[in-house]
């Protein structure tokens, strides 16, 4: 069984972590984003690939007066921020039955009260024929209904959902983070919903053209993106996922993994020996980028 979280940020008070049943929530999932894809209010996945080509260097305006969520004396980073911590994934028919199926499933996060969504930009690449859901962590499922912003180079995009009248709970974006300092990740690796990893912050760097996600889709004489890489571990479904300071501010967002390998001697570097994994690289989008992608932040 799913605990319904309470409020927009949780309730006051201390209270018990969320239990969460995540065989529940996929089946939550499919029913949601199928009944939206039958009703046609959510985009499918060419209406999405079409969608971020146009967003392509586009800003995302954020609300001047709101207030995110926000830590406590009885409120514990992981109770306070999971509210705004979304699940983005997609469904699709088999063709054997009427049913949807779930499709991919990854993280994001919730940016503004008004339905403003941030994903990995891969994580909108990689479905074809299906149709984009944004599961909160109450099990709400809402339609994706327009990309704002996307940064292909810095693998990241800003979605809209329709919050049905509603103001939803949102994260702020901290300043970058020094290397060394502490970092919370909160995402769903291999469907583990809201699963909490913890690390700090290795070094910021300038990703090789060859070594990037999207390599194959831009020109290499762009100009690359700063990176955050960290030592907080995740894996496949955690991809958009945030990455908060101690503070409880966005200062990054899970992307991917790259594996370090040692060379077999005698071989070139692309045919490691078995067994000859050293250090799994955690790159994650820096703060930088996801502020590249906002206008009008609050305070400023």
């Amino acid at each position: 069984m799913l605990i319904v979280l309470i409020g927009a940020c949780g309730g006051a008070g201390a209270a018990e972590s969320p239990v969460f049943d995540d065989v529940q929530l996929l089946r939550g999932f499919a029913r949601g984003a199928g009944a939206l894809a039958d009703a046609g209010t959510t985009l499918d996945s060419a209406a999405i690939e079409e969608r971020l080509k146009q967003a392509a260097g586009k800003t995302a305006v954020l609300p001047q007066a709101a207030t995110p969520c926000a830590l406590g004396p009885e409120r514990s980073l992981y109770d306070a921020v999971v509210p705004a911590v979304v699940a983005v994934g997609s469904v699709f028919k088999c063709g054997k039955c009427n049913d949807w199926h779930v499709g991919q499933m990854a993280s994001g996060w919730i940016a503004s009260p008004d339905g403003l969504v941030v994903t990995n930009h891969h994580v909108l690449e990689r479905a074809d024929g299906n149709r984009y859901g944004v599961m909160t962590s109450n099990g709400e499922v809402y339609g994706v209904s327009e990309v704002v912003a996307a940064d292909l180079v810095g693998d990241a995009a800003v979605i809209r959902i329709d919050p049905r009248g509603r103001q939803l709970p949102f994260l702020q974006l901290g300043p970058r983070a020094p290397c060394g300092s502490p970092v919370t990740v909160i995402s769903h690796p291999k469907g583990r919903f809201y699963s909490l990893t913890t690390g700090i912050v290795s070094r910021y760097h300038r990703m090789w053209y060859d070594d990037h996600p999207n390599r194959a889709k831009f020109d290499v004489g762009q100009t690359p993106a700063t990176w955050m890489t960290i030592t907080a571990d995740f894996a496949i479904g955690s991809s958009g996922g945030p990455v908060f300071n101690a503070a409880g501010e966005v200062v990054g967002m899970v992307s991917r993994t790259a594996l370090g390998r040692a060379a077999a001697p005698g071989k070139p570097p692309e045919q490691p020996p078995a067994g000859g994994e050293q250090m799994i690289f955690k790159e994650c989008v820096s703060a930088d980028t996801l502020r590249s992608l906002f206008a009008g932040e609050p305070g400023s």
